[in-house]
């Protein structure tokens, strides 16, 4: 049975973790997780779903400020794993990554050398692609630049947003953690080079701008920015009541053709149907909102208990 230490904190790399806790030819034989912080009102002390996890089974949890601290890798190297595994975490110095024999193993939402860095699924919604994949390769001194293992394509829907594709690649990305430890301890799978010659795009962490959707001029890109920044951090405009306040857009629905690039001057209609926003013969119907201070609600709700009505540009301008 082959030996590994977990890296990871979010809920989508908890999802991994427990995928290696229940094959049988893997032993997780300690996590390491992010420390545990002051959260919400009360500033009560809030563990990561990552180490969460590694409780709930009694898994040794490390939990180190730094990653370089002497203690932290004597007690790492310790438990003399064969292998690390890394999904969602951040950078390891190479003292740790390049510690265990068969080094570490890494998790990607991305077709890598496509969108390396922070984001890579909310940057491919954005995109607006129809397919996107998960990588698995092996760390080494530069960021999403180690030798592949083995990669896994998945379709994306036309409507389907940031916390649906989060989802179903977070399962993706286990089951694909789990085969490929296997196979990389137990039957000497061999790492590849990235095809560095192919055309790739940056994935960077996400800024306030990326939300803001006033500064898109297609109706495709911005229904894709929507999707990408749904559940969060939200989609947003000015709004036509207070410019220096916003309000957000969800669940936006596109029926037109696919990859439209007409470049017009956007501009959305509230009516008691609903909200919709326009460019030339395309209408994207979005289906929830939510307004500056409230509850995020069905568009159809929000129509009916407000009187907002009209056409307004997307810096929230009202168009006689």
């Amino acid at each position: 049975m082959l030996r590994t230490v977990f890296f990871g904190t979010p809920d989508f790399a908890a999802i991994s973790l427990q995928a290696l806790i229940d094959a049988p030819e893997v032993n997780v034989v300690a996590v390491v997780s992010a420390p545990d912080r002051p959260s919400g009102r009360g500033q009560q002390l809030k563990s990561s779903p990552v180490a969460l996890r590694a409780r709930e089974h009694s898994i040794p949890l490390l939990q180190p400020e730094k990653l370089r601290d002497p203690e932290f890798l004597k007690e790492l190297a310790a438990f003399n794993a064969d292998i690390f595994t890394v999904v969602a975490f951040r950078m390891l110095p190479e003292v740790v990554w390049n510690m265990p024999p068969y080094g570490s193993l890494n998790i990607h939402g991305s077709l890598l050398p496509d969108l390396r860095g922070a984001a890579p699924i909310q940057w491919s919604l954005a995109y607006g692609d129809s397919e996107t994949g998960v990588s698995a390769f092996s760390l080494n001194h530069a960021i999403d630049e180690g030798p592949i293992l083995r990669q896994v394509r998945i379709p994306v829907g036309t409507n389907e947003n940031f916390g649906q594709l989060y989802a179903r690649m977070a399962h993706e990305g286990a089951q694909l953690a789990a085969q490929v430890l296997v196979q990389r301890v137990l039957h000497d799978l061999r790492p590849l080079p990235q095809e560095v010659a192919l055309s790739h795009r940056a994935a960077p962490k996400l800024t306030p701008e990326f939300a803001q959707l006033e500064q898109l001029t297609t109706l495709w890109n911005l229904h894709n920015r929507i999707r990408a920044c749904d559940p969060i951090p939200g989609a947003s405009l000015p709004s036509p009541e207070h410019p220096n306040e916003r309000w957000k857009l969800y669940a936006s629905e596109w029926t037109g053709p696919s990859s439209s690039s007409t470049q017009e001057n956007l501009e959305y209609l509230i009516d008691n149907q609903g909200i919709t926003v326009n460019s030339g013969n395309l209408n994207l119907v979005i289906h929830e909102v939510q307004w500056p201070g409230k509850r995020r609600m069905l568009a159809s709700d929000f129509v009916r208990g407000s009187r907002i009505r009209g056409r307004f540009t997307l810096s929230g301008q009202k168009i006689d």
